[in-house]
């Protein structure tokens, strides 16, 4: 089979593998539409980023077939009667595993074929692309954090950045019963998607300073939940860590403040400040599972979440993941919002 194989940092050839083993608790999956997470992109160019240390080391050894943990496929080969129902030709998604990260820890699905645990493994329903199911993993990540944060019917939930994980996390709210979503974004063209995937209110962070519209919109009082989806390096055209400080100053006294992203160096807080306001800064918690993934499928094939206008760039082969690399490292330059997919199969 042929797969994607990282020598170094910036340096990935498309190389003739081995075929993957069949073996007891894990699948084997035939990719159809595989997307780089922003993560991989990182990591890719070598930037500091969730198990950024990991690769350093596997790359240290030599070359090594990493990334594609957020895809399409379909089972071409499983036990039977497994414990999970899972059976050859069944469409599949995947969450993370308990043995490690797709891709990272085991080769992911930037190959034609790959050996995936089963506990990673969501069914897809009908009613859903094979497109959309490779953004479902994003999207599951984000269905998850509104469940932990607790948002329901009548809540207001402020989301800052309008990306991927922006704009899943507003929809996700909005499923969940929240009566006020508001976006901030610096991308006027963003923040009109997002008023068409239905969020409530955007702030235009190019023209006014969000704290101050922030506060005139809650007259003074601050937004309970606060949902921080911009973070990170600036060379992939995000925050650096302005936004922490944005979320602190908008959150209400009590409430809670989500940072999704992987900082890229220290970020500075003022911890007298969270304890006066008695705020709770969290993190994504435990990973999602299969489950969450279903869920969040099952939002989609109901039309309650809208994803496929963030999938701006779809590319045929499997010879086209550089060009993906470059699309989703680049968003800005590309006009791109979620990923570059890339399909290997029908």
């Amino acid at each position: 089979m042929r797969g994607w194989v990282t020598h170094a940092f910036k340096d990935m050839r498309l190389e003739q593998l081995p075929d993957p083993d069949s073996r007891p608790g894990w699948a084997v999956l035939k990719t159809r539409v595989v997307q780089p997470s922003v993560t991989e992109v990182q990591l890719f160019y070598g930037e500091r980023s969730n198990s950024y240390d990991k690769v350093k080391k596997k790359l240290a050894h030599g070359p090594e077939p990493l990334f594609g943990h957020e895809f399409c496929a379909e089972i071409v080969d499983i036990e039977k009667d497994n414990a999970y129902g899972l059976a050859v030709g069944d469409r599949v998604g995947a969450t993370h595993t308990e043995i490690g990260t797709i891709g990272r820890d085991f080769p992911g699905l930037f190959s034609e074929y790959a050996a995936v645990p089963l506990d990673a493994l969501a069914k897809i329903p009908e009613g859903i692309s094979d497109w959309e199911v490779s953004a479902l993993q994003p999207l599951t990540s984000c269905v998850h954090n509104i469940q932990v944060l607790g948002i329901t019917l009548g809540d207001t939930v402020l989301v800052l950045g309008q990306g991927v994980m922006g704009l899943n996390s507003a929809q996700a709210a909005k499923a969940a019963g929240a009566d006020t979503v508001i976006g901030t974004d610096m991308r006027p063209e963003i923040l009109e998607m997002a008023k068409e995937l239905g969020i409530d209110v955007t702030i235009d962070a190019s023209k006014e300073n969000v704290v101050d519209a922030v506060m005139d919109l809650s007259h003074g009082k601050g937004i309970p939940f606060v949902i921080e989806a911009a973070s990170g390096s600036p060379q992939m055209g995000l925050s650096g860590g302005a936004t922490v400080s944005e979320a602190v100053a908008c959150v209400a006294v009590g409430g809670k403040v989500l940072s999704i992203p992987h900082f890229h160096e220290p970020v500075t807080l003022d911890f007298n400040y969270l304890r006066a306001k008695r705020v709770t800064y969290m993190f994504p918690p435990e990973l999602a599972h299969p489950g969450e993934m279903t869920l969040a499928a099952r939002l989609v094939a109901q039309k309650r979440i809208n994803i496929d206008p963030m999938i701006t760039h779809k590319l045929e082969g499997i010879d086209k993941m550089l060009e993906a690399l470059d699309i989703t490292a680049n968003k800005s330059k590309h006009g791109a919002l979620n990923p570059a997919q890339v399909r290997f199969s029908q």
